[in-house]
């Protein structure tokens, strides 16, 4: 938005990559030539190789905004973003891969190409950022930035701008009702912007008071009659509006406006990853359930799995599986107990629960009840990461605000697992769901799955 010829510069630079991601192929193809020749059939899965963690990237490298503009990040973020990019699509290539040819991944070939790759990308993305740093040292490719209003997001603008002048914008002043302190010249009121912008450099107006604000309407359409880029700080009405699509419903023109992220490529890749890693999750476990199942019959009466009403995706109702990990008239029971909730909200959680069988507390503890809910996830009715699917009777219980978790599909984990579980009270638990609804990318998804992996394994918050 900021910048001249956005996107040919985003499809250059994402040229750029492709080509470092096949210089990697081919460098890595020469080493094993060098240690010693191979016949061309496997020349051709190595090919293989290559064609997955290409078409893999190019989506997660979009999903993680990797081209956005330079001016936009600092060069931690910028690396932080390549390596997850990286990171994703190796996990994602290692799950496909073995799908396509037997094997496959047992390779050394593999990990050299991906070495390579993350190497090239890395050193291609540092030269380019230098560059740009020392073009913009030398006074060319400055953007001179006017601020209009001085609320909190002004100060939070003008700081960013003057502990980052890598990034290239530089703050003339601002222009408010009254001078509040902003450390950058103070040019007046609002009056005084058609004749500050006809005096000074100004290349991007950006707008940090409510756009509500007849004032500030005014300002906006000056500027825009004077030809300025504008630039508004988001509140929630602006928010609102960069959601809405518009589209054509039997042949008649409507507007869309999505209440929580709305990404197609990123929730394609997630279904695809939901599918293929529960799948793969069900058939290399399976020996471990097998024990597991053997293990609850031999030890208490009752069925293996316990199978319960959850609530899913706006409102679905689907049978949510688990093994069993208390007595068989558990649901009985509860009613007893209820007075020793510890949770508040419409949710019931006790420590030590009389309910639970001696195997059944070993199985909370590690999580290895949940794992029949890889055959959920399989079916499509969760995702591997999600707002915990909810009781029909707690769900009756909600309020209004409550609901929006149920916006988005359920999951086995989410923000709530990696920060406490049973720790967390009812208020947090929905806040930390609802964060996650409001912020959704594929990028958090990873984030969350990569942070479950040791809570897990410590045991943390379970019970």
């Amino acid at each position: 938005m900021l910048r001249e010829h956005a996107k040919v510069i985003d499809q250059l630079s994402q040229i750029a990559d492709l080509a470092m991601v096949a210089l990697a192929f081919f460098l890595s193809l020469e080493l094993y030539r060098q240690k010693g020749s191979f016949d061309q059939v496997i020349e051709t899965h190595y090919f293989i190789i290559f064609v997955v963690y290409l078409l893999i990237w190019v989506l997660i490298a979009n999903a993680n905004n990797l081209y956005t503009s330079r001016r936009m990040a600092t060069l931690q973020q910028e690396l932080g973003r390549l390596i997850r990019t990286h990171v994703i699509a190796t996990l994602g290539s290692l799950a496909i891969m073995p799908l396509l040819v037997r094997g496959l991944i047992q390779d050394r070939f593999v990990y050299y190409f991906i070495a390579f790759s993350v190497l090239l990308t890395a050193i291609l993305h540092v030269a380019i950022r230098i560059i740009l740093q020392r073009i913009r040292a030398a006074g060319r490719n400055i953007k001179y930035v006017l601020i209009l209003g001085s609320s909190k997001s002004a100060h939070r603008i003008a700081d960013n701008f003057q502990q980052h002048p890598d990034l290239g914008y530089r703050v003339i002043g601002y222009i408010a009702r009254q001078k509040n302190g902003l450390d950058v010249h103070y040019f007046g009121d609002y009056s005084y912007l058609g004749e500050t912008l006809a005096r000074e450099i100004v290349d991007v107006v950006i707008v940090a008071e409510s756009i509500h604000d007849p004032i500030v309407r005014d300002s906006l359409e000056l500027a825009h009659i004077m030809g300025k880029t504008t630039v508004a700080v988001m509140d929630d009405e602006i928010y609102r509006l960069s959601r809405m699509r518009p589209f054509q419903l039997a042949g008649m023109p409507m507007v869309a406006m999505y209440s929580v992220p709305h990404h197609e490529w990123q929730e394609l890749f997630k279904k695809v990853m939901d599918i293929v890693i529960s799948g793969l999750g069900l058939v290399v476990a399976s020996p471990l359930l097998l024990l597991i199942a053997l293990g609850v019959k031999l030890t208490s009466k009752g069925p293996v799995f316990f199978a319960q009403d959850r609530v899913g995706l706006n409102g679905r109702i689907f049978k949510m599986y688990k093994f069993r990990s208390m007595v068989q008239d558990a649901e009985e029971l509860k009613k007893k107990l209820t007075h020793l909730n510890e949770m508040s909200g419409p949710v019931f959680k006790i420590k030590d629960d009389p309910r639970v069988t001696p195997i059944g507390r070993f199985l909370r503890k590690t999580s290895l009840d949940e794992l029949p809910q890889l055959w959920n996830v399989f079916r499509q009715e969760m995702s591997l990461v999600g707002p915990r699917p909810p009781l029909p009777s707690e769900v009756n219980l909600y309020d209004p605000k409550h609901r929006k978790r149920l916006s988005v599909k359920p999951g086995l984990t989410c923000i709530w697992q990696v920060s406490g579980r049973n720790d967390v009270d009812f208020d947090q638990w929905m806040e930390m769901d609802a964060e996650y609804v409001d912020n959704w990318s594929l990028a958090l998804d990873m984030k969350i799955l990569a942070q479950t992996v040791p809570v897990v394994l410590g045991r943390k918050g379970a019970s």
